[in-house]
């Protein structure tokens, strides 16, 4: 058990882990459910693994390094097991102004991409690429219509 520890706790001390990804590692190394639980537990109160910071640090990395939108990072953030009230926190921590430059660099680069045969298809096209990286419609739409980007 004291090895099971060491081994995750020097994980969780190089990079920010959530209690579902070590869980599903344990899982996979052919690790008991009692021992897991016991270990992530103790992870827990020894501030490894915190699902709070988890969801901080996971939010900005993916709207700063893979451009992932909100709704995207929600999702992702949703199935790895993360309290909504984490999630919801992480994503107001967003900068807005950051949020938005980055919509607009995608739009524009999608945009110089796309072929299409009229204005309206290249803004359906450009659009529904930036919506399933996860930006909001509505403020998809907006920068188009605008053309703030």
């Amino acid at each position: 058990m004291e090895k099971l520890y060491q081994k995750y706790s020097a994980r969780c001390a190089r990079q920010e882990c959530c209690r579902q990804d070590l869980w599903q590692s344990m899982q996979r190394a052919g690790v008991s459910g009692a021992d897991a639980e016991k270990v992530l537990d103790r992870l827990e109160d020894e501030g490894f693994v915190s699902a709070e910071r988890y969801a901080r640090a996971f939010a900005l990395d993916k709207v700063r390094y893979d451009k992932w939108g909100r709704v995207k990072i929600r999702q992702a953030l949703y199935l790895k097991r993360i309290d909504a009230a984490y999630i919801d926190a992480a994503l107001a921590e967003i900068p807005e102004q950051e949020y938005r430059e980055i919509l607009g660099a995608l739009l524009q680069k999608k945009q110089g991409q796309v072929k299409a045969d009229t204005p309206y298809e290249e803004r359906q096209k450009v659009a529904r690429y930036v919506i399933g990286k996860g930006f909001e419609p509505h403020l998809v739409f907006e920068m188009l219509d605008l053309d703030e980007f």
